[in-house]
């Protein structure tokens, strides 16, 4: 069975490239608006220099395409190549709310939490449905709560 999320890799990159166009034209812009102060123009530089690293360093985690669940555990393919996950490696499927809205994740026996923000959605309700699907999907007892 393969959850996907709606997006494909080409919609998600042309996210990405609209978001990094729109970062720069803002930065531009503050750096060559007239009449400000240094200080003032550093001050207000500072929030959108560290946004757009946030934004930066959290692309890679959209580009999670598909989850693959076989018989023998599942798959998490990405734009680096497939990581297959053992069933008896995942404890349980679970709900991650963010700030930009919530993703499924894998909370595994080691305790690390595998994110699979590909499998995205705006609303809470959604993705407790796919977290239900997935994992009636691995076989496991799952509550969709927060980590």
């Amino acid at each position: 069975m393969i959850f996907r999320a709606r997006l494909t890799r080409a919609a998600r990159g042309t996210l990405c490239a609209l978001l990094a166009v729109g970062l720069a034209w803002a930065i531009d812009k503050e750096l060559t608006f007239g009449g400000i102060d240094t200080g003032l123009r550093a001050i207000a530089l500072a929030p959108t220099i560290i946004f757009e690293i946030a934004f930066v360093l959290g692309f890679w985690r959209l580009w999670v395409v598909c989850l693959i669940v076989e018989e023998a555990g599942a798959i998490v393919r990405n734009f680096r190549g497939d990581m297959p996950v053992r069933r008896r490696e995942i404890r349980e499927v679970v709900t991650v709310t963010g700030l930009t809205g919530c993703h499924v994740a894998l909370q595994l026996k080691v305790g690390d939490l595998l994110h699979l923000d590909g499998l995205a959605y705006a609303s809470r309700g959604r993705t407790d449905q796919a977290v239900a699907e997935i994992s009636q999907a691995l076989g496991l007892v799952s509550s969709p709560a927060e980590p």
